[in-house]
C-alpha cells in the first residue's frame, strides 16, 4: 500500500492449509510470450471465433448468458457486466440464426447452450508469480442438456484502464469466497474442452443461478424486499444454497432493518466458511494504517462479525494461522510489513471478543506475494488482494 490510496478493503478468509485461493487455470509457461491486442480487438477474435462453431443450417439457437466472472476471484465486476452486453449486442448484429434469451429460470429450461466467460489478469510467459501484464478472456457455450462443453476460445488483450472493480452487490457483500458452483463455472471455461463434461456442481443449479441474477438485479435497483425474497427462492431452489446467496439475504435483511436476521445468515456464512475452507470477510481500514475506516457507517458491524468468527473458531476447537497480504504498490519491506501488522490487530481484535482463542492465533505476513488480481493498483478494484487469512492449522 502507498501513502496515495485510499481507505483499504481487507479481506479475512478462513482456508484450510495448503489450499488454493481460487479455481483458476494459469495458462502453462511458454517458451514465447503470445502477442498482445487491445481489448476490444482480444474480445471480437474470441467471440467471433466462438460463435462461428454454431453451423447457421441448423436453424434458430437459443442461448442465455450466464454473468461472465472474474476468472480468479469469482466476482462480477464492471469489465464482465460490459462483457454480457457487448455479447448480446454482436449476437443481433452478425448471428441472425442465434436467438439471446433473458436469463430466466424459465429460459434456463428451454435454452439449448449457456455461454460462461471469465476475464482477468494473467502473468502472459505464464510464469507464476510473474508480473500480472495481460488480461485473458476466456469464453465457452455449454450444451446445456448433453452436459457438456460444445465450443470454445480464448484471447489475450494488454492490460489497461478497464473497469474492474467489483459490481454494487459484490463490493457491497460482507464476505468473500469460492463455492462449488462458482469453482465449477470457472473450470468449465478455463478447463473444459469440447466434448468435456461440465460438472454437476454448475449444472444442477442453473435455475438457481437465474433467479440469483434476477435478486442481484433487485438490490441494486433498491428494491431490498423483492431482492430478500427472491434469494429465499434461489436459496430453495437444487443447487441455491450458496455462498452468494447468503450474502444477498444479508444484504437485504440489513437495508430492510431486520437485524436478527441478517445476524443469523452472518453466522451461516461464517460456518460455510469452515465447510468451504475459504471465506473473505471486508474490513475497510485507513490508508498504511491498522485503524479502521472512521466512517461507523461502514465499521459498525464489525465487533459482531469478529465476535462470530471467534466463537465459531473457538467451537470448532481449530488453531488458526493468520496471514495478512497486500496490494502490489510500494516497496516490498513495506508491504511485508503492513501485511503484518493488519494481521496481528486481526488477532489482537479477535482475542479481545474470546480472550481463550489468543493461544490459537499466529499472526504473519507475506505482503504482495500471493495477490489474486496482480495489478499495482490501490482502488476497489484490488481490494481482494488487501486481505488477511485465517488457516486452519493443528494445534500441536
Amino acid at each position: 500500500m502507498t501513502l496515495r490510496s485510499l481507505s483499504a478493503a481487507v479481506f479475512l478468509a478462513l482456508a484450510a492449509v495448503g489450499s488454493a485461493p481460487a479455481a483458476i487455470a494459469q495458462p502453462v509457461a511458454a517458451t514465447k510470450a503470445p502477442a498482445l491486442v487491445p481489448l476490444e480487438q482480444a474480445f471480437m477474435k474470441a467471440a467471433t471465433e466462438l460463435f462461428a462453431k454454431l453451423p447457421a443450417s441448423a436453424g434458430e439457437t437459443t442461448i442465455v448468458i450466464d454473468p461472465l466472472i472474474d476468472g480468479v476471484t469469482g466476482i462480477q465486476s464492471a469489465a464482465t457486466r460490459g462483457f454480457d452486453k457487448r455479447i448480446a449486442e454482436l449476437v443481433a448484429q452478425r448471428y441472425p440464426h442465434v436467438k439471446v434469451l433473458a436469463f430466466t429460470p424459465e429460459n434456463v429450461a428451454k435454452a439449448r447452450f449457456v455461454f460462461i466467460g471469465t476475464f482477468n489478469t494473467i502473468n502472459n510467459a505464464g510464469q507464476p508469480g510473474g508480473e500480472r501484464d495481460a488480461f485473458w478472456i476466456c469464453f465457452a457455450l455449454v450444451e446445456r442438456e448433453a452436459k457438456t462443453v460444445y465450443a470454445r476460445s480464448v484471447s489475450r488483450s494488454v492490460v489497461n484502464n478497464v473497469d474492474i472493480a467489483p459490481a454494487a452487490s459484490y463490493s457491497d457483500s460482507p464476505v468473500w469466497g469460492m463455492d462449488a458452483a462458482t469453482r465449477a463455472y470457472i473450470e468449465a471455461c478455463q478447463k473444459g474442452q469440447p466434448g468435456a463434461p461440465v460438472s454437476a456442481a454448475y449444472i444442477d443449479q442453473l435455475g438457481a443461478a437465474a433467479r440469483i441474477r434476477e435478486a442481484t438485479a433487485a438490490y441494486e435497483a433498491g428494491d431490498h424486499a423483492k431482492a430478500r425474497d427472491l434469494y429465499r427462492e434461489a436459496k430453495e431452489q437444487p443447487g441455491g444454497d450458496q455462498l452468494r446467496v447468503l450474502n444477498g439475504l444479508y444484504l437485504s435483511y440489513a437495508a430492510l432493518g431486520e437485524t436478527s436476521q441478517a445476524d443469523s445468515t452472518f453466522g451461516q456464512m461464517v460456518e460455510r466458511g469452515f465447510s468451504l475452507g475459504q471465506l473473505g470477510v471486508k474490513f475497510l481500514f485507513e490508508p498504511n494504517s491498522t485503524a479502521f475506516n472512521a466512517d461507523r457507517k461502514l465499521s459498525a458491524s464489525y465487533p459482531a462479525w469478529l465476535r462470530e468468527i471467534a466463537a465459531s473458531a473457538t467451537k470448532a476447537g481449530v488453531c488458526l494461522e493468520v496471514v495478512g497480504h497486500a496490494s502490489r504498490t510500494g516497496p516490498e519491506g513495506l508491504n511485508d510489513r503492513l501485511s503484518l501488522d493488519r494481521a496481528e490487530r486481526i488477532a489482537s481484535l479477535m482475542a479481545g471478543q474470546a480472550p481463550g482463542i489468543s493461544q490459537r492465533l499466529r499472526p504473519s505476513g507475506v505482503g504482495y506475494r500471493e495477490a489474486l488480481v496482480g495489478l499495482p493498483r490501490d482502488d476497489a478494484s484490488t481490494a481482494v488482494d488487501r486481505r488477511v487469512e485465517f488457516k486452519t492449522a493443528p494445534c500441536a
